[in-house]
Formats: C-alpha cells, sequence, structure tokens
C-alpha cells in the first residue's frame, strides 16, 4: 500500500522540479549522488558507509546539497539569462521573445555532479538544456552550438586526473568558435556562494510553458547531426512509465552509466533523484580502460 500511495504522489506532480523538490525536502540528510573513485574497483579503501556503499576516496553528496546547489545556480542562470545586457550566439536576447521558445543552455562537462545540478537547475528556469559531451571531436561540437542558436554554455571547473584532457582552461576554442559565453561552475563554488534573487515561479506555473526543455543531436552517423527537442512532459511519462512496471522505493542505489550524448541518462539520473534513490557516478576513465569494470560498481 506504501509503494502505491508513492505512485499517486508522483503522478500527481506537475513537473520534475517540483517532484525533486518533494524528495530532498522529505530526505535531506540522505545520499543523493556519489562520485565513486577508482577504489570503488578495486576495493583497496576502507568502507565509510554501508547503505549505500561509500569508501573513504569517494565524494558524496546529501539531497540537501543538491537541492542548495540547484537553487542557487538556477536563480544566477535566471539573472544572466534575463539581463538586458546579456547576448547570446544568436544575438541580443529580448524581452518580448516567443515565451513558448526556452533560451537554450549549453551543458558541456563529464558526468559529475555538477552535470546533474546544472540539467536541474536550467529546468528549473524554465528553459531548455543541451548536452555537449566532451569527447566529440571539436568540430562536432561548434557545428551543434552554431546551429542550436544556444545561448550559453556551463562548463565544470573542477580539474582532477579523472578529466585532465577536458580542463576547461583549454576550452578558448569554444569560446572563440562558437561565438556564446560560457559560465564556469563547481559544486563547491555553487554551495558556498549563494545567489540572492527573487523566488521564481515554478515551470508549471507558466501560463505559457516552455515548448521543450531539452535538445538533444542525433549522431550524424547517415549524415549531418540533427536536433531532436523533447519535452518534459515526456520525460515524466517515460520516468512514471519504468516507475510503475519498475517500482523504485528510495531504498535501491543506481549507476549513471550512459553517455550523455544518448536520452537514456536522463532516465538514470531522473529513476534515482525523483525517487530518494542513491545515483553513483562511475569512474568513466576506468570504464574505458576496461569495460567490464562495471560488474564492480554494480555489486
Amino acid at each position: 500500500m506504501e509503494k502505491d500511495n508513492n505512485k499517486n504522489d508522483l503522478s500527481c506532480c506537475c513537473c520534475i522540479s517540483h517532484i525533486f523538490y518533494k524528495c530532498a525536502t522529505k530526505n535531506p540528510n540522505k545520499i543523493a549522488v556519489i562520485h565513486a573513485s577508482r577504489h570503488h574497483t578495486t576495493k583497496s579503501s576502507t568502507v565509510i558507509n554501508h547503505d549505500p556503499v561509500v569508501y573513504e576516496d569517494d565524494t558524496r553528496f546529501t539531497y540537501s546539497q543538491i537541492l542548495q546547489a540547484v537553487d542557487s545556480l538556477t536563480r544566477r542562470l535566471h539573472f544572466i539569462l534575463h539581463s538586458s545586457l546579456f547576448t547570446s550566439s544568436s544575438g541580443p536576447i529580448s524581452s518580448d521573445q516567443s515565451a513558448n521558445a526556452p533560451r537554450i543552455v549549453g551543458i558541456y562537462m563529464v558526468p559529475s555532479v555538477e552535470y546533474i545540478i546544472s540539467v536541474l537547475s536550467v529546468m528549473r528556469c524554465g528553459e531548455a538544456f543541451m548536452p555537449l559531451d566532451p569527447s566529440w571531436p571539436k568540430e562536432r561540437i561548434l557545428s551543434v552550438v552554431s546551429s542550436s542558436a544556444v545561448s550559453l554554455i556551463l562548463c565544470d571547473s573542477i580539474l582532477s586526473d579523472e578529466n585532465s584532457s577536458h580542463q576547461t582552461d583549454k576550452t578558448h576554442w569554444l569560446t572563440d568558435g562558437g561565438g556564446c559565453s560560457i559560465l564556469v561552475i563547481s559544486m563547491e563554488t555553487v554551495l558556498n556562494k549563494h545567489f540572492a534573487h527573487p523566488s521564481l515561479l515554478w515551470p508549471c506555473g507558466n501560463k505559457k510553458p516552455r515548448s521543450f526543455c531539452y535538445l538533444m543531436y542525433t549522431s550524424g552517423s547517415t549524415g549531418k547531426p540533427k536536433g531532436v527537442c523533447g519535452t518534459e512532459q515526456g520525460l515524466l511519462n517515460r520516468f512514471l512509465w519504468l516507475q510503475d512496471i519498475y517500482p523504485l522505493c528510495g531504498e535501491e542505489t543506481l549507476l549513471f552509466k550512459t553517455s550523455i550524448g544518448f536520452i537514456d541518462h536522463l532516465q538514470e539520473i531522473l529513476g534515482a533523484l525523483l525517487t530518494s534513490c542513491t545515483l553513483v557516478i562511475p569512474s568513466f576513465n576506468v570504464l574505458k580502460e576496461n569495460i567490464l569494470s562495471i560488474t564492480d560498481y554494480l555489486q
């Protein structure tokens, strides 16, 4: 009966932002995201938490921290995108542009907690996000940025061994070639620097809701990559459908294993964070070196 009530609660929610807010406020101290270290596969480090399993070299974030970061970044993005001085690759953004056409915010990051809060923040703003996988060739990224008329690009500032090949100080080519502004963020700065800004309407409270909430590009294997727009209702429908067939009750630990260039990665994120589960982000360098290491994470 408890699970059935949970399903009913979810089906009544009007937007993804509301569902996440509800989960985060109900479980503020629960671990939401774990950045797994290499020791997650070697088991050579000390376990400091058993439910879920956390090693001493892992980095963990609670639902309260994720919610605080999303709130802070949302306010900052809203201020930037609605500033009269702000210009995008398509020129100045006018206040009378179609309310149904959201501004597109590119997210140029490897899978990380920063990527997750960026997705949730852009959706909370009522705008649309566009994943930009750093592993793509530069020519493809610039082509996508140009054809999408992106308003702003978010970059990850964390410079570690894991993503040293994608350091943000090497993204000048993206600024020059893409012709748009870049905002560099990190979980630490987002949490420590609260951006004061008036309260925002929930996306579902907008009388003229956005026509789409994300933009993703096809692989281009049969020609030039094409942009595909997706709606929030579509993401919700898939989430609720899977929740009905394979219900999650908040006790599970899920894995963020899919490239951000594929739509399935969104279900991995939402499936965890909209049901109060824990999401583990593996070392993608380890997965590249040995794809079978994914079994160690699953264990």
